[in-house]
């Protein structure tokens, strides 16, 4: 059983220690993409990137931010991109100890009153997972296009485009 979970905010030299517990989790090691996220977090309020800790040993991790008025949702909100908990630790409330935290923080600094999530309903063991910490299905809906699609009527090849400055390579997510 474990006596206690320390749960502190994410710091470079954690790099290491995630990358193995995803490593653990997913079967294989995704170097770029970990140097990237942390990169990205450096950007990111401190108190939004977490990681547990039992006996002074990583276990679990969380990568979340906040948004103000994205979608039209007229709040500021908090999101958990990424959850992790290494395999020998999970259902031991390490998952949980994380999103309290993060939760905790997200209503303590930024005075946020909803987090949200997105699951993908296959993977059971997540949505499972976070419907039994007080998550439930929300009101935006999801919805996704073919990157390679050809562009819409409304724009068309010569329509009028918004320029969008290149971000390729400065994070993993956007």
């Amino acid at each position: 059983m474990i006596k206690s979970v320390d749960i502190r905010e994410l710091r470079k030299d954690d790099l290491q220690a995630v990358m193995e517990i995803d490593t653990r989790i997913r079967g294989f090691s995704r170097l770029d993409y970990w140097q990237k996220r942390f990169i990205c977090a450096e950007g990111v309020p401190p108190w939004a990137c977490l990681v547990a800790e039992v006996e002074n040993r990583i276990v679990g991790f969380l990568f979340g931010r906040s948004s103000l008025w994205d979608f039209g949702v007229r709040d500021e909100v908090g999101w958990i991109d990424l959850i992790g908990v290494h395999p020998a630790y999970r259902y031991r409330g390490i998952g949980q100890a994380l999103v309290g935290e993060f939760n905790r923080l997200a209503k303590d600094r930024r005075k946020i009153e909803k987090v949200f999530t997105l699951v993908d309903p296959q993977e059971t063991e997540t949505t499972s997972f976070f419907s039994q910490i007080g998550f439930a299905r929300g009101k935006l809906i999801h919805m996704q296009r073919s990157a390679g699609q050809s562009q819409d009527k409304l724009g068309g090849p010569n329509g009028n485009r918004t320029r969008v400055t290149d971000v390729r390579g400065r994070c993993p997510n956007r």
